[in-house]
C-alpha cells in the first residue's frame, strides 16, 4: 500500500468527490494494496437493471482501484447471512448487500464477523468502522420523468406499476405524481403493485399493465427489476386506445437495445460508482461507517437520453425542471412510506 498517498490527508490534502488529490493536484489510487469487494445481488448480474447497474458500477472501478471482485448473483430474498459469513471468511474487505430486503441481516452478520458491509435503505443500521448505508432520493430524477409523460400523454391517463412497495419505489412513485401535476393536474392516474417482493414477475408486470391499457393508458411507469420485462413487453404488443404507441419509462437499467418497437421514453437511472469510491476512500482513511445518498444533484440518478421521437419542447422543460432541482427552486416531495404515498396520491389524483 502506498501509504505516502495518504499522508496527503494529513498536510492538508484535499478530499474532492470520490478521488484522492495530493498536493500536486495529480490524481492517485492505492494500487499498492487493492481492496477486496464482494457485492451480493439478488436477482442476474445481466438483467439491464437494478442487479446489472450494481454490478457494473463495481466492475467499472476495477482498473482504477486495483479491486478483487466477487460478484455473488441470483441470492434471491432470503436469509444471505451464510453468503455474508462464507465472503467475509473469503477474507473480502468490503461485502455490498445490494438490495433492501438484506438491510437487516448484513449489519447482524457485520457485527458477528467483524466485516465492513454496505446496506441499501437502512440508514439506522449505520456503525462506524462497519456498517455504510446507500439511500437512493430518486424521487427529483421521477419528478422529470413525470413531466415528460405529462407532455407527451395523449389520453391524458398515465399508469405506474411497481412490483412492491419499498422506499425506493414510494420515492419515485411519489416524484413521478408530482411531476406529472406540475404539468398535468387534469391528468388521471392509475396505479398497481404487482405483490409483495415481486420484482422478478415478468408475468404479473405483463398483467398488470395491459390492465391499464385497457383502461386508457398511454403512458406507464414501470418499477419492477425483472419485473419490468414483463412490463415493457406489455406495451410493445399493444396499442392505446387511440391506435397509438403505449410509451414506456423504465427505471435503473437501459434496456434500449432490446427495445425494438421504440417505446422506450426513456429510464431513470442510477450510478453507484461515485459512491462506492468514497466509501474505498473512507475504508482507506479510516472514516467507513457513513450514510451516502444518490439524487439528482449529484448525478447519482439521472434520466437516460429521450427517444428520438420525443420534441424538443418536452426535453427543455424537462431540463428546465432538473434546472431547478439542482438550484432547490423545486423541491420534490420525499415520500418512502407506502401510507404516505397513499395519502399524496388522493390529494393530486383523487380519481
Amino acid at each position: 500500500m502506498r501509504w505516502t498517498i495518504f499522508r496527503f490527508l494529513l498536510s492538508g490534502t484535499l478530499l474532492l468527490g470520490p478521488t484522492l488529490v495530493g498536493r500536486s493536484g495529480a490524481l492517485e489510487t492505492p494500487c499498492g494494496g487493492p481492496l477486496r469487494v464482494a457485492i451480493i445481488l439478488p436477482a442476474s448480474r445481466a438483467d439491464q437493471g437494478w442487479n446489472q447497474q450494481g454490478a457494473d458500477s463495481l466492475e467499472s472501478l476495477k482498473k482504477k482501484w486495483c479491486l478483487t471482485i466477487e460478484i455473488a448473483e441470483n441470492q434471491g430474498y432470503g436469509d444471505i447471512k451464510p453468503v455474508i459469513r462464507d465472503l467475509a471468511d473469503k477474507g473480502f474487505n468490503l461485502i455490498i448487500a445490494h438490495a433492501s430486503g438484506y438491510q437487516t441481516t448484513a449489519p447482524e452478520v457485520a457485527a458477528e464477523k467483524g466485516v465492513r458491509v454496505v446496506t441499501i435503505e437502512n440508514a439506522k443500521a449505520v456503525k462506524p468502522g462497519l456498517v455504510s448505508d446507500i439511500d437512493t432520493e430518486a424521487q427529483g430524477a421521477a419528478y422529470l420523468a413525470g413531466i415528460a409523460a405529462g407532455k407527451v400523454t395523449r389520453a391524458g391517463i398515465v399508469g405506474i406499476v411497481v412490483s412492491a412497495e419499498p422506499p425506493t419505489w414510494n420515492r419515485m412513485s411519489a416524484g413521478f405524481m408530482e411531476g406529472l401535476y406540475s404539468v398535468r393536474p387534469d391528468a388521471r392516474l392509475l396505479y398497481n403493485v404487482i405483490g409483495d417482493a415481486a420484482y422478478e414477475d415478468a408475468a404479473g408486470g405483463k398483467r398488470n399493465v395491459e390492465a391499464q391499457i385497457a383502461a386508457g393508458a398511454d403512458v406507464i411507469f414501470g418499477q419492477g427489476d425483472g419485473a419490468s420485462f414483463g412490463m415493457m413487453s406489455a406495451c410493445s404488443e399493444n396499442k392505446a386506445k387511440d391506435g397509438g404507441k403505449v410509451w414506456f419509462i423504465d427505471v435503473i437499467g437501459d434496456k434500449r437495445n432490446i427495445d425494438k418497437k421504440g417505446i422506450l421514453l426513456t429510464s431513470v437511472l442510477f450510478d453507484y460508482a461515485p459512491i462506492y469510491e468514497q466509501m474505498f476512500i473512507n475504508i482507506y482513511i479510516g472514516t467507513f461507517g457513513q450514510e451516502h445518498v444518490l439524487n439528482v444533484a449529484n448525478n447519482g440518478v439521472r434520466l437516460m437520453d429521450f427517444h428520438p421521437d420525443v420534441p424538443q419542447y418536452v426535453k427543455d422543460s424537462v431540463e428546465n425542471a432538473r434546472q431547478g432541482i439542482v438550484s432547490g427552486k423545486i423541491k420534490v416531495s420525499n415520500i418512502p412510506d407506502s401510507t404516505g404515498l397513499k395519502t399524496f396520491r388522493a390529494r393530486l389524483f383523487p380519481r
